[in-house]
């Protein structure tokens, strides 16, 4: 290997490793909703919205990485594949980062809380945490097989999220102006985390590009 080569690879590998990172950023922050929903924690909330400056400035860096490799090296069709996988990837992730904030918000603005809704709420958030953990290692290994796995999970999350906003719909057409209002807080806060599982589930594809040079649809 020529050093100019080592060298591409290098910087190849430092901007995987920041995308890993992001990752696990915004892992976290979907480790701190559920727990921030359990306890009714504004603060921990407010940390969550603070956090997520941090991660849009970490897409920014990997994005001014990748474009820069391509200036200067011109790199080849499987080289470009992993810059140009790191970028979608990179994005989807600024994307499910911002779902989490979204709940955050809707955390700090209300007052009154149901348990039954905290309840479905905190379930299927634990399932797209599930989904984000799962994913990251399979970009972290390259694990086409465990992508593929990751993206069918997201059916059982499309199918949790349909049943419950139909509980949810019924509910908000309650007589009980805080109940209703409460209820239609909810469904918003569930379209985040399903909207959430359905970008881990562009990774996959983007995880099955990067191995196999194909475009699939997994959804």
């Amino acid at each position: 290997m020529t050093p100019n080569r080592k060298h591409f690879m290098d910087e190849l590998d430092d901007l995987n490793a920041k995308v890993v990172k992001m990752g696990f950023e915004v892992f976290s922050s979907f480790q701190n909703i559920i727990k921030a929903i359990e306890h009714k924690d504004n603060e921990l909330a407010n940390e969550i919205m603070e956090k997520d400056k941090y991660i849009n400035e970490l897409e920014v860096s990997i994005n001014v990485d990748a474009y820069l490799l391509i200036a200067k090296q011109c790199p080849v069709a499987s080289d470009l594949r992993r810059i140009i996988s790191a970028l979608k990837i990179s994005n989807d992730l600024e994307r499910i980062g911002d779902y989490a904030v979204n709940i955050a918000k809707y955390l700090v603005k209300t007052k009154t809380f149901v348990d039954r809704f905290l309840d479905s709420t905190i379930s299927l958030a634990k399932k797209v945490l599930v989904m984000l953990e799962d994913i990251l290692e399979a970009f972290s290994k390259e694990n086409v097989e465990k992508a593929i796995n990751v993206s069918e999970f997201d059916e059982k999350i499309d199918k949790e999220y349909k049943e419950t906003v139909k509980l949810f719909i019924q509910n908000a057409k309650s007589d009980d102006e805080e109940k209703s209002e409460e209820a239609m807080r909810s469904i918003l806060v569930l379209k985040q985390l399903e909207r959430a599982g359905d970008h881990i589930t562009n990774i996959a594809e983007n995880i099955v590009y990067l191995v196999n040079g194909k475009r699939v649809e997994l959804d």
